[in-house]
């Protein structure tokens, strides 16, 4: 069973449902552009991997609207622990698709 954007980022239910929307709609074209302009010729992107980037994305901008001066606070076993947020949410999702696109700067 995939894990939705919703799960993934610990949605309340109803209540985040418009924005969640928004950032996968959103990171959904980021990683789309991205791929559109830099996948190898010879590679197909596997439809999970394509799911984990755009997962990866969307929680970032997600986690961008309580992000403070760029750092988030998030419950652990020690409390709230900060986190920075990066400044271009497509970060995470480039170690992800880096195996799939042409080399150079990606």
């Amino acid at each position: 069973m995939a894990t939705t954007l919703a799960q993934y980022v610990g949605a309340k239910n109803g209540a985040d449902d418009e924005f969640i929307k928004e950032c996968e709609a959103e990171a959904t074209e980021m990683v789309a552009n991205h791929v559109r302009d830099n996948i190898r010729a010879d590679v197909e992107l596997p439809k999970v991997i394509r799911a984990r980037a755009i997962r990866e994305v969307g929680a970032d901008l997600f986690f961008r609207r309580n992000a403070r001066n760029g750092v988030a606070g998030f419950e652990g076993a020690e409390g709230s622990q900060p986190v920075r947020i990066a400044r271009d949410p497509m970060a995470a999702a480039y170690a992800t698709l880096r195996p799939y696109m042409k080399p150079g700067i990606a």
